[in-house]
């Protein structure tokens, strides 16, 4: 309902990301190579998504469109479903894994942007929840393969593979450790292995290893944190509800919900890694939501239940009118939400010290979407991350080809003088 009402209001309408996937699908198709051609700091596998939905729209952008919104709300619903059914898996309590989905929406992305295309952190959504119920299910290989395919949509999505190798060590002992480790090989093999055999082994590397780690942004503490009140709104309120649910359950069973907390707390480190957006956060509320599934299951009365309950759906109502009040005409600026941002302004740093100049008369990627432009060069999404990357290893954005090895010393001496300690 929430995707139908944003498409009536803007018909059409594509994220500048989601046209960058979704036209490097039907490019891809047409015989261009991905991160040659076309350059991008995302693992490939939303590519290879984009390429079935672009086979399926017979060069119709439009309908290349729709199928990529039809699939970016069947993996948040198919996610958020999952989660609930691991919070049962975990907990046996209905009620509990009913307030776990719902906490899933106190992140107002996961149901106000699909309507503007696909973007690969859905995907991960789908395969790290995935990936984690069939590890609690005792399935390690499969539970590898879900969680080597939720890095493979993007590289945050790699310590859940980590963690399903944890988990299927502790519950499955060594076999089920390196049954969950040949599934996640697999996985890559079969991702990576197109790569290899076109000879672009190099320039996935550049593109999806190298650059994503020269593309740190500058930040503050004070400033990234108040970006998470920006972003989440009165929703950060759930976050001391999630660890008082996780420390419940470690203190009750620290062997069956260990990487409950574990995960958490590695993806609230997140906020300092890569942070551009709510949509970021998507795979930290996960480990939120399983928390407060674990507050409910554990609370000792009905009522103590009811008012966490209460608590979730009054945050989800307020979050939802912290980002969303602009879609009602008129409506009043939600309390405190210009002193967070202005409060937020005065921490804020440059997020790199220097850019190379944006240049002058490049189509947008929307025009780039819609009119099925073939770009001169393959810099043409032109984020920041990119800009940058080529600036620190003196390259250029005026390339047509890319993924060439940005540094004179060749790439296996490159890596090992800075992986060995000598």
């Amino acid at each position: 309902m929430s995707t139908a009402f944003m498409f009536s209001q803007d018909p059409f309408y594509v994220n500048k990301d989601s046209a960058l996937f979704q036209h490097a699908g039907w490019s891809i198709l047409n015989g261009a190579d991905l991160y040659v051609d076309i350059w991008d700091l995302k693992p490939p596998l939303i590519y290879f998504v984009t390429v079935v939905l672009a086979a399926l729209s017979f060069g119709n952008m439009a309908v290349l469109h729709v199928l990529s919104v039809i699939v970016a709300v069947g993996t948040i619903v198919a996610g958020i479903t999952l989660v609930g059914v691991l919070t049962h898996r975990l907990t046996n309590d209905g009620f509990a894994s009913v307030i776990a989905g719902l906490t899933m929406f106190i992140l107002t992305s996961v149901y106000s942007f699909p309507y503007a295309g696909i973007r690969p952190k859905y995907l991960v959504f789908l395969c790290g929840v995935g990936a984690l119920l069939l590890a609690v299910d005792d399935r390690p290989f499969l539970a590898g393969v879900a969680g080597a395919a939720a890095a493979g949509f993007w590289q945050l999505g790699a310590p859940i593979a980590l963690l399903v190798v944890g988990m299927s060590l502790q519950r499955n002992g060594w076999d089920g450790m390196w049954r969950a480790i040949g599934g996640g090989l697999t996985m890559t093999v079969l991702t990576v292995a197109p790569f290899v055999l076109q000879g672009h082994t190099t320039a996935l590397f550049v593109e999806a290893v190298l650059a994503p780690i020269y593309g740190v942004e500058n930040y503050t503490v004070v400033g990234r944190l108040l970006t998470f009140v920006v972003q989440i709104g009165y929703g950060v309120l759930i976050v001391p509800f999630a660890v008082y649910g996780w420390g419940q359950a470690i203190v009750d069973d620290y062997t069956e919900y260990w990487w409950v907390a574990a995960g958490g707390v590695i993806y609230s480190y997140q906020l300092f890694l890569e942070f551009q957006g709510a949509i970021e956060l998507i795979l930290f509320f996960v480990f939120l939501a399983l928390g407060v599934g674990l507050l409910v299951a554990y609370g000792s009365t009905p009522s103590r239940q009811s008012v966490v309950a209460g608590c979730v759906v009054l945050l989800v109502v307020t979050s939802g009118y912290w980002n969303l009040a602009w879609v009602v005409s008129d409506s009043p600026d939600p309390p405190l939400q210009n002193a967070v941002e202005d409060e937020h302004d005065r921490w804020e740093v440059p997020k790199y010290d220097s850019l190379p100049e944006d240049p002058e008369g490049w189509p947008s990627m929307e025009t780039i979407y819609w009119d099925k432009l073939q770009p001169e060069y393959c810099h043409y999404r032109l984020g920041l991350k990119q800009q940058y990357f080529e600036q620190e290893t003196g390259g250029t954005l005026y390339k047509s080809t890319c993924g060439q090895w940005p540094f004179e010393e060749p790439p296996v001496q490159w890596l090992g003088s800075r992986l060995l300690p000598f």
